[in-house]
């Protein structure tokens, strides 16, 4: 079984985590798809861990891999629940990353980054 979906727009790619931790079992196909994406061109990504209520460092990891992905363009991370959220700080990670509170919101995000190019 698949830990993540992914649906591809026109500009970015929305991946929807349905495992609830993102952890060393959940991550390493995660990872691939991300670079595979990465090497499509896909260089907007929003994240949404909307069903994940646990992060390790190998979602930490994860998470900083689709930032460095995005380098020229945006990572948007939507469901970020406060477990996940007080990692990400703990870590100082959460300064560097775009955090929005749905998808809807991330994608009106996304669609200003790109229509300001």
């Amino acid at each position: 079984m698949d830990n993540f979906k992914i649906e591809n727009k026109d500009g970015y790619s929305v991946i929807t985590m349905s495992a609830e931790r993102l952890d060393g079992q959940t991550t390493p196909q995660l990872r691939s798809e991300l670079v595979l994406l990465a090497g499509n061109q896909v260089s907007n990504m929003i994240l949404d861990l909307s069903s994940c209520n646990y992060c390790d460092t190998n979602g930490l990891s994860a998470i900083m891999i689709a930032h460095r992905l995005c380098k020229n363009g945006s990572l948007v991370l939507v469901g970020v629940n406060d477990e996940v959220q007080s990692i990400l700080s703990i870590q100082n990670f959460d300064p560097k990353l775009n955090i929005e509170a749905n998808v809807g919101e991330a994608e009106k995000f996304i669609t200003e980054v790109l229509a300001s190019k």
